[in-house]
C-alpha cells in the first residue's frame, strides 16, 4: 500500500522527463501499476494492485487543451523534454498545444501512451530501464 506522500516524495527528486524513468521504478517499488495524468490541470490518479488508489491536487491553474492533434509539434515536444529542456509545467503546456489530453503510464508493461480529448491513442512509448 502506498500513499500520496511518498510518491510526491518520489516525484520531488524529477527535474524533467529524463529523471523519469527512475520515477517509474521508485513508485513501481512503492506498489503503484499504473498512473493517469491529466494535461488540463496536472492532477494524476496513482492506482496499485492491491485496490489502492490516490489522486493528486491540481498543479496548476487549467490549460486550455487544443482540439486538433498535432503529432508531429508533440513528439518534438516529447523529446525535448526526454532530453531534460523543460519542465513538468512546460510539458503540459506543450502536450496542451498539440492536442494532448491525458496520458497512462502501465508500470508492468513498461509503457506510456498519450490520448487525445475523444480517448485516441496518439503515441505509446517503452519506459527505459
Amino acid at each position: 500500500m502506498f500513499t500520496l506522500a511518498q510518491i510526491e516524495a518520489a516525484h520531488s527528486e524529477v527535474e524533467s522527463g529524463k529523471n523519469f524513468p527512475e520515477f517509474a521504478k521508485t513508485i513501481k517499488e512503492l506498489g503503484v501499476q499504473t498512473f493517469e495524468t491529466y494535461v488540463e490541470d496536472g492532477s494524476t490518479t496513482y492506482k496499485g494492485n492491491d485496490e489502492t488508489q490516490v489522486t493528486s491536487a491540481q498543479q496548476y491553474a487549467p490549460l486550455l487543451i487544443y482540439g486538433i492533434v498535432n503529432p508531429e509539434k508533440f513528439l518534438a515536444d516529447l523529446r525535448n523534454h526526454q532530453q531534460g529542456n523543460t519542465d513538468f509545467f512546460q510539458f503540459c503546456k506543450d502536450c496542451a498545444d498539440s492536442g494532448v489530453f491525458k496520458w497512462i503510464v502501465d508500470l508492468d508493461a513498461k509503457t506510456c501512451t498519450y490520448y487525445d480529448c475523444e480517448g485516441k491513442s496518439i503515441f505509446e512509448e517503452k519506459i527505459p530501464g
